[in-house]
């Protein structure tokens, strides 16, 4: 069982990480999918995705959650029926879940030069000057995955990632830092774990 990275975030909150190794049919075996899981996975056109999303299925296995547990609201985000939160993400060979008492949300991304084209969608003025240690794409990496796990802790459709999702400054070697979700109302600080793979960087959001 390829788990590659498992821990506990204080009390209540539990992070896993699945390496994709295995051919999509060797994930399906041993997983029993309902018509609805059949229906999401056809879905998925592409390879890398559909095989995601069974890592994902089996992480759920292993975290002792049952698949008539695990829900989708109408904005497309899993929720769990007996009161538990949780947060997916996947990219090409990892697959993400977490659950917690409380409101989370988790992304992870693979280090990609691309990220440096898109960046002025999503940067802050305040984000745009990174510290002189960090490497720009493993820097713009980090932000982008801070302003996504936000976007899936808050679950707000329509938020503005350069505007109403900041970052707070941070240095290299920091493990942990602040997130703010700026809305005409109110701004909300939200508690974010870094977490840096060789090939991948991942961010965990948490109201705890």
């Amino acid at each position: 069982m390829p788990v590659c990275y498992r821990e506990i975030i204080g009390e209540e909150t539990e992070m896993v990480l699945w390496e994709i190794t295995e051919t999509e049919a060797a994930l399906e075996t041993g997983l029993s999918l309902s018509v609805e899981a059949l229906q999401r996975l056809s879905q998925r056109k592409s390879d890398v995705h559909r095989k995601g999303y069974l890592a994902i299925r089996h992480l759920l296995k292993l975290l002792n959650v049952p698949p008539e547990m695990h829900q989708y609201d109408n904005i497309g985000a899993p929720y769990l029926t007996d009161g538990r939160f949780i947060s997916i993400s996947h990219t090409q060979d990892l697959a993400a879940v977490v659950l917690s008492s409380a409101s989370v949300g988790i992304d992870l991304e693979q280090y990609k030069e691309k990220i440096k084209k898109i960046s002025s969608r999503f940067l802050h003025q305040s984000e745009i000057h990174k510290p002189n240690e960090i490497e720009e794409i493993v820097y713009l990496t980090q932000i982008w995955t801070a302003k996504e796990a936000l976007y899936k802790l808050h679950k707000k459709p329509g938020l503005i990632f350069s505007e109403q999702l900041r970052i707070q400054p941070f240095k290299k070697e920091s493990i942990r830092g602040i997130g703010l979700v700026i809305e005409e109302d109110k701004t909300t600080q939200v508690t974010l774990h870094f977490r840096r793979f060789e090939h991948y960087f991942l961010t965990l959001a948490t109201t705890k």
